[in-house]
């Protein structure tokens, strides 16, 4: 018998992401507590109890010749999700920033038919703008953090919705939760 309660899969494969993804799925657990989430990612999700499906530490690489001594582990990370969508078929993608390995992901996910929704743009505006035609193809929604991007996509077609930066939303309680010894709540 399939299991009735609602699947999403995060991918989230750089610490920054891993981070942002935890606290996507605590918004997503107090809304929806019933929902199954399983990604691959690092300690923050293992943290919020999703079921963790590659740790993405594992692809932490940063350089050219790094990522060239890392290939065989990232296509393993690459195939061990493929092969996870296809087995369990989940209702919606989200992936996290991390572009090459995250469209490669997300055409397979639009040949299985899985929604994707790409939380936290990768910065196509600053570079390699031609991979817009790709998120347009490959991408059902995308959501932005920062104000200009929303109509940078929307103007090459994008489905896109502005959602604001989440570290503002953490510093906004930081500021709010400080003692008066530092001049009151919101105040620094």
């Amino acid at each position: 018998m399939a299991n009735s309660q609602p699947h999403i899969v995060i991918v989230a494969g750089e610490a920054s992401g891993d981070m942002h993804g935890a606290n996507l799925v605590k918004a997503i657990k107090a809304q929806r507590p019933e929902v199954r989430i399983s990604a691959m990612g690092g300690g923050a999700l293992a943290a919020q109890g999703v079921n963790l499906v590659y740790e993405s530490s594992r692809l932490a690489v940063v350089g050219l010749i790094e990522v060239l001594s890392h290939l065989g582990e990232i296509r393993a990370a690459l195939a061990r999700m493929r092969a996870f969508l296809g087995e369990q078929r989940p209702e919606l993608l989200i992936l996290i920033d991390y572009p090459d390995f995250n469209l490669m992901l997300a055409a397979t996910a639009q040949k299985l038919g899985i929604p994707v929704f790409y939380y936290i743009s990768p910065q196509v505006w600053a570079w390699r703008q031609g991979r817009v035609r790709t998120i347009r193809r490959r991408v059902d929604m995308m959501a932005v953090i920062l104000p200009f991007e929303q109509e940078f996509y929307r103007t090459r077609g994008v489905a896109v919705e502005f959602v604001g930066h989440p570290l503002l939303d953490e510093l906004a309680e930081v500021v709010a939760e400080r003692p008066a010894s530092h001049g009151g709540p919101g105040r620094l």
